[in-house]
């Protein structure tokens, strides 16, 4: 498809004070409420007058798609200059950072952009200036944008390698990192947002071992502390068991269970019970378990708990369908990779 605008787009772009739209936009980007920003783009199909820059109710914020190409022309000279040196030192660094986070919204995969911050945080850091506040403040925009309704965004792996990357320097100066309500507020709506988000859940993966990690030095230094794995696990098994068709959320209790087994009992006992009652013979799930009967970890109720659902399943399907396929893969699966005889 052809990126070239119509004649009547670049017309329209061209009007209005491009520095009063960028300011509007960035200002509400700068924003720190409760709740984290919830943005929306509106197209063609919802126009607006002429005047108006972006509709708000609250932390929902709507921007016309006219306007934010608009704010996004403005935002890439400025940090333009602030790349070839031009811009004052003294007082650019708090433009150049709203000039990104606009580009950001714009293009969640403007490397140059997400560099920025990085650079102008890392100043703060060398400065000693607010250092909390600046990173709770970086955290709150990336959230808002990895969980608002933005396509692009809520599987940028961009933006998911800028949190964990943010994630990092809380630990490096001992801010805690509340890793269950990432699970719950960010993690869990971005794979709800985008299904099969492998982003999301690569991000909770690299929490889980940066909890494990630190639960096993007995380091709290670092604010991850053990408590946060039974809060990982439930908000993760919450959400694989309201998605059933998603393989992601079961991969990662995979993942999850592989080094913490000792959650696994609950979690299989409750995930057979819903799959029986009902009927659960997709692939996603099947596949998680068939992969926890195989595993030397499992014990022989896990196993049998397995078998009897698998059992009681097939017995009410139809020959040849995709759920009996499926069932019967995940026998010859567990006989195969099983340490253990069912």
């Amino acid at each position: 498809m052809s990126r070239a605008l119509d004649d009547d787009v670049k017309r329209a772009i061209r009007q209005g004070d491009h520095e009063q739209v960028f300011t509007r936009i960035a200002d509400a980007l700068s924003q720190r409420l409760p709740e984290l920003l919830e943005i929306e783009m509106l197209g063609r199909s919802h126009m607006v007058d002429g005047q108006t820059i972006l509709l708000q109710d609250g932390p929902a914020i709507a921007v016309p798609k006219l306007r934010l190409v608009q704010a996004f022309l403005y935002a890439r000279r400025i940090l333009q200059k602030h790349v070839e040196g031009l811009r004052d030192e003294t007082n650019g660094h708090g433009l150049v950072l709203r000039a990104t986070g606009v580009m950001l919204l714009m293009d969640p995969e403007h490397l140059t952009a997400a560099n920025t911050r990085k650079r102008l945080l890392q100043d703060a850091i060398k400065s000693g200036t607010d250092i909390k506040s600046r990173f709770h403040d970086e955290q709150y925009l990336i959230d808002s944008l990895l969980t608002s309704r933005l396509h692009r965004h809520t599987k940028s792996p961009t933006l998911w390698s800028h949190r964990q990357w943010l994630m990092q320097r809380f630990q490096d100066h001992g801010l805690a990192i509340d890793a269950t309500d990432t699970m719950k507020r960010v993690i869990s709506v971005a794979a709800e947002r985008h299904p099969r988000n492998y982003y999301a859940w690569l991000h909770a993966r690299y929490l889980t071992k940066a909890v494990s990690e630190t639960a096993s030095r007995g380091d709290n230094l670092s604010g991850m502390r053990g408590e946060n794995l039974p809060g990982m696990l439930d908000a993760a098994k919450k959400w694989a068991m309201a998605h059933h068709d998603d393989i992601s959320g079961w991969a990662f209790l995979m993942f999850f269970l592989d080094r913490h087994p000792e959650f696994a009992g609950s979690v299989v006992s409750e995930a057979t019970r819903l799959a029986a009652s009902f009927h659960w013979r997709n692939e996603s799930v099947w596949y998680f378990f068939r992969n926890i009967a195989a595993r030397p970890w499992c014990d022989q109720g896990c196993r049998e708990g397995v078998e009897a659902t698998r059992l009681a399943l097939l017995s009410g399907v139809e020959e040849k369908s995709d759920g009996a396929r499926f069932l019967e893969q995940a026998s010859s699966w567990i006989q195969t990779y099983s340490s253990e005889p069912v």
